[in-house]
């Protein structure tokens, strides 16, 4: 029976995310999940191609002492490069963090945002 905790259950911890393009076109968001992180322990970093975000859980106080027969909350750090059909706007990225989703708003630069073109009546 113990060797049924030495068995991988799951696979490798990743970041696991939805990525989406707003009703408008204006952006893209990512909404990733985030359990149990605090604002401290993501970092994004942002060129006009992609956007990376990391993760470090900061080792829970806790934990010392215990000997772990299973773990499978990660606490390892992780990171994902999200990479985009179009340029984007780096300067301009907003994240917030509530109840373990990450949400990331990625504004497409302004030569990739769709526009609408007015339509005169000829004089």
């Amino acid at each position: 029976m113990a060797q049924q905790w030495n068995r991988p259950a799951l696979p490798p911890p990743r970041l696991t995310a939805d990525v989406y393009e707003t009703a408008g076109g204006e952006a893209y968001v990512l909404e990733i999940a985030a359990p149990g992180l605090t604002t401290e322990e993501i970092t994004i970093e942002a060129t006009p191609d992609n956007v990376k975000v990391a993760t470090q859980r900061q080792q829970d106080e806790q934990d010392n002492g215990r000997q772990y027969i299973h773990r499978e909350q990660p606490v390892r750090p992780m990171a994902r490069l999200f990479e985009f059909p179009t340029e984007i706007d780096p300067d301009n990225i907003r994240a917030t963090l509530e109840h373990g989703i990450l949400k990331v708003y990625v504004p497409k630069a302004a030569a990739s945002r769709p526009r609408v073109i007015k339509v005169d009546r000829a004089a």
